[in-house]
């Protein structure tokens, strides 16, 4: 099975008002496809993750959302920061420099629609085996939910099984969120920061890598003593913390994203979900990556700095 179309050709009937889950039991999964999937050993019960965005179409969707292109309106102007490299002369010699340029483009207007950010949790049925479930959702009130969620097992191990809410325990373990991986507290390892910063920029473009580089620098001007990489459903996205000041600077790849602070303790930011990131109320300044970026990012951060304040 590849994947579901129509939810209602393969749900089974459910009591009215009873909940559904989209689980995938764990007899015979490998430890690969747990791995690719997002989990990691010793895949102990309680772990929830959001599944890697690696898997395919539909983890990508849910974790990155989509963008709604409206053909019958008009284009709309556009810019974006890139690098861009030229020569010049120095006296007698002609050398290669690179400037930051903003580059101006027309395209449809477009609307992001964020992703469903499900998540899925190890679990354990009244016979002791261990399933990997969905949240419960309403079958009719939720079917677009439980469609992503039922796609995304699919994805993952290529066949879900559709159960009562009831038939696994309530969630009575500690979820165990393994959306990061988190760098060495107190003075950042800066050279395995960037070196693990460009492994997850490697498919972005040469023209916008240097861009990506150089907000990296940005942040680290401000001596921020906390790192942590994306992973899974995150992949892609890092953070760097000022743990005096509870801020966090979450960044991404992808260029047309905004960079979100964050003011929280990182046991709390460290179990939003990727919806819950951008419409939390922990989120105090969302920086749009324009040419006004490094200011405005300086705005709010210059207070963590004696010398930034001055």
């Amino acid at each position: 099975m590849k994947r579901i179309l129509k939810l209602e050709r393969h749900l089974p009937e459910f009591a009215e008002g009873e909940l559904a889950r989209a689980v995938m039991s764990m007899d015979g999964v490998s430890a690969h496809m747990l791995k690719r999937f997002g989990f990691v050993e010793p895949f102990d019960v309680g772990q929830s993750v959001m599944p890697s965005v690696h898997l395919g179409p539909a983890a990508r969707r849910n974790a990155n959302g989509y963008e709604i292109v409206h053909r019958d309106q008009p284009k709309e102007e556009m810019t974006r920061l890139q690098s861009w490299r030229r020569m010049q002369w120095h006296g007698r010699d002609k050398i290669e420099v690179e400037d930051f340029i903003q580059r101006t483009y027309w395209r449809y207007p477009r609307t992001y629609v964020a992703g469903e950010g499900v998540e899925f949790t190890i679990m354990v049925r009244p016979d002791g085996s261990k399933v990997i479930a969905s949240p419960a959702y309403a079958p009719v009130d939720a079917a677009e939910s439980l469609l992503m969620a039922a796609n995304l097992v699919i994805e993952g191990f290529g066949g879900v099984e559709f159960v009562c809410a009831d038939l696994v325990p309530p969630l009575s373990v500690p979820i165990k969120r393994l959306n990061w991986e988190i760098f060495p507290q107190g003075r950042v390892p800066w050279a395995q920061v960037r070196k693990e910063i460009d492994r997850v920029t490697e498919r972005a473009s040469a023209s916008i890598k240097p861009v990506i580089r150089a907000r990296v620098q940005v942040v680290e001007q401000y001596g921020p003593d906390f790192a942590a990489i994306g992973r899974a459903g995150f992949d892609g996205y890092w953070v760097f913390g000022f743990t005096k000041h509870d801020l966090y600077v979450l960044e991404s790849r992808m260029l047309d994203n905004a960079t979100y602070v964050l003011d929280a303790d990182w046991q709390a930011v460290s179990q939003l979900t990727k919806a819950e990131v951008i419409n939390s109320d922990l989120s105090v300044a969302r920086l749009i990556h324009d040419a006004s970026w490094t200011e405005k990012l300086d705005h709010v951060l210059r207070h963590v700095l004696p010398s930034k304040a001055a």
